[in-house]
């Protein structure tokens, strides 16, 4: 009985499977646009939330050391 098995490890030139030197996919048109609606969503709430400490004299926001700590320890930071 025999059996016959296809490898990438066995080709003359390592990595010429394009896995590995591919370049990055450009994302597709829906990706873009969610993420532009995403950022701009971001943005607007940002504005939202200096209207609001100018207009009230709340602080609501964290410095900026405290979020660049704060971001650090979140699981799902990229």
């Amino acid at each position: 009985m025999a059996s016959l098995t296809f490898s990438n490890a066995l080709l003359p030139l390592a990595g010429t499977d394009g896995a590995e030197t591919a370049p990055a996919a450009r994302k597709g048109f829906w990706a873009r646009i969610g993420e532009a609606m995403i950022e701009s969503r971001r943005r607007r709430a940002e504005r939202e939330i200096a209207r609001l400490e100018i207009a009230y004299g709340l602080r609501l926001r964290e410095t900026a050391s405290e979020s660049d700590i704060a971001a650090r320890d979140l699981p799902f930071n990229r």
